[in-house]
């Protein structure tokens, strides 16, 4: 059964590695035992994320197991620190290289299916809870601009427009994914969306009331179990507070 699951896990990382001609697999040397698939336990491998790097394919990480510390990687996704996540095997590569991220791993595994949560990122939500919705926020809409309500009450209305909105920051994390992300609200709120999200290369501050035009996106995943029911992109600030 090892040895079906090191078949499998092995041609699905020389696959990875195949697609990207940017990245190559230096040979262990000589004495240096085979790679192998890390064993599987009852509960699996649980990992803490302590250092992320978001390259055009994969996504490194840094993890810490108990008393150990190495690096993982997979498919490109919106993981990133502080992540706890869990998974079963992986495969061991020596001296990998990658170009895109512009270094060599001494020693990285390679794992195909991740599952966990991120601190970060679940504050991100989508719009609903965990989200917190903020006591006494009570901004005014710009003008030719939508309120939260009016947008969340008419979304499939709106979906792929660029819409602008007035709010103050609620929360705000950057470099995720190569882009920096922005929560608002204005003090209203359709059913239980009070909160909009988006993504931008604006650098803002919590507290910070500030007027956004973004495209409306609904529906998005961005895989690892984040999905937004509506989410506003590559949103810019305006001159206009």
């Amino acid at each position: 059964m090892r040895f079906k699951v090191f078949i499998v896990i092995s041609m699905a990382v020389l696959s990875m590695v195949a697609c990207d001609s940017k990245q190559r697999v230096k040979a262990p040397e000589a004495g240096q035992p085979a790679s192998a698939p890390q064993a599987g336990m009852a509960s699996g491998h649980i990992v803490t994320v302590k250092e992320a790097i978001h390259a055009n394919t994969y996504t490194y990480l840094y993890v810490s197991e108990g008393d150990k510390e190495y690096w993982i990687a997979t498919a490109k996704q919106p993981l990133d620190v502080g992540m706890v996540l869990s998974y079963d095997t992986g495969l061991e590569m020596k001296d990998f290289t990658s170009k895109e991220a512009d270094r060599t791993f001494e020693t990285i595994w390679f794992v195909s299916k991740l599952s966990g949560s991120s601190s970060a990122m679940t504050q991100m939500g989508a719009g609903k809870n965990p989200v917190t919705k903020v006591d006494n926020v009570s901004v005014s809409k710009v003008e030719g601009g939508l309120s939260i309500k009016e947008l969340y009450s008419n979304m499939t209305g709106y979906e792929g427009k660029i819409v602008t909105i007035r709010g103050k920051v609620t929360k705000f994390n950057s470099g995720i994914m190569g882009k920096n992300w922005v929560h608002l609200q204005d003090g209203t709120s359709a059913g239980d969306y009070f909160d909009v999200t988006l993504t931008t290369n604006a650098m803002v501050k919590v507290g910070d009331v500030l007027v956004f035009s973004g495209k409306v996106t609904l529906n998005k995943d961005f895989g690892a179990g984040y999905k937004y029911d509506l989410i506003l992109e590559e949103a810019q600030v305006s001159a206009e507070s």
